[in-house]
């Protein structure tokens, strides 16, 4: 060591060290949403190819109309066919776009699946949004219609006035006060909606032909022969709005399982397609042949 080195301390070697403190997800998030978006445009595409084909096989005139088992079945394979094949192909480009990990085989299909069924999941919640505003609003409006005309019958907006009016009409209107008349249909009104069924009982049953002799002036057999005559069609309505609303709810029943069912078989659908998806991926798979798209020869026959 010469004399100049003597006071200068010994250079030290300084070692920068970089800790990673990027966490990445372990969920490729930008495919999954990809694939639900995908998903729910086909669903809802098919949905409204559904309704017009709905509308098309059904009519207003019974004798036009299909049955109601056809329809239920043809509804039920429609939903199970859109579900299936939308998450067919959102579970395939959920798959298709992920990005690839240094992972054995069993890790890299685990990954896809799930991130299939992500994607099914993130569907499912998207296409319910829409169809809320569009095909389950109609078909909600529809079973909201049928179950109003079945409790019709059954509250005040019921055609109980109509029946009331049909105990009461006479052809002798000008003999009897306006306000008399007035109070008689109140009456008779408030002792049907006591009994909607039009199951009357034997008191107000007897009440009744005596307010229809007073304010018809029928004789007492006609007079009972009227009021029997109402009851009858009041039950008969009655009757026909139970069966419609009965028929409302079963059909909301099974749609609800159809929808359940198909969606249960699109997850697994979502998850197969998401591991097809993948090992395309990997394989590096030229699908141009598939969807017919050849970037040079297109450029070609364009010089």
């Amino acid at each position: 060591m010469s004399v100049q080195d003597a006071g200068r301390e010994p250079d030290v070697a300084v070692l920068s060290t970089t800790i990673n403190t990027d966490r990445t997800s372990s969920v490729d998030w930008p495919a999954v949403a990809a694939g639900a978006v995908i998903a729910s445009a086909i669903s809802f595409v098919l949905f409204t190819f559904g309704t017009a084909i709905g509308l098309s096989i059904t009519s207003p005139y019974p004798a036009e109309n299909v049955s109601a088992v056809t329809f239920a079945i043809v509804l039920g394979l429609w939903i199970l066919l859109i579900t299936v094949m939308s998450f067919l192909a959102g579970g395939y480009f959920t798959g298709l776009l992920m990005q690839r990990r240094a992972a054995g085989d069993h890790e890299s299909e685990m990954r896809d699946g799930m991130h299939g069924v992500l994607a099914w999941g993130l569907g499912v919640l998207l296409g319910a949004v829409i169809a809320a505003h569009t095909i389950a609003g109609t078909a909600k409006t529809g079973t909201e219609a049928v179950a109003t005309a079945a409790l019709a019958a059954t509250n005040d907006r019921a055609p109980v006035p109509y029946f009331a009016d049909m105990l009461l009409r006479t052809d002798r209107p000008s003999a009897i006060a306006p306000a008399e008349t007035e109070a008689r249909r109140g009456e008779v009104t408030r002792i049907l909606l006591r009994n909607p069924s039009g199951e009357v009982d034997q008191a107000d049953r007897t009440y009744l032909n005596q307010m229809v002799m007073r304010q018809t002036g029928l004789a007492e057999a006609d007079a009972t022969s009227r009021v029997d005559t109402v009851l009858t069609d009041l039950r008969s309505g009655v009757a026909k709005a139970l069966e419609a609303a009965e028929k409302a709810r079963k059909f909301a029943l099974f749609l609800g399982f159809a929808v359940a069912g198909a969606l249960a078989v699109g997850a697994a659908a979502a998850w197969w397609a998401a591991v097809q998806g993948g090992e395309h991926r990997d394989q590096n798979i030229d699908l141009r042949p598939y969807i017919g798209w050849n970037r040079a020869i297109r450029f070609r026959k364009v010089g």
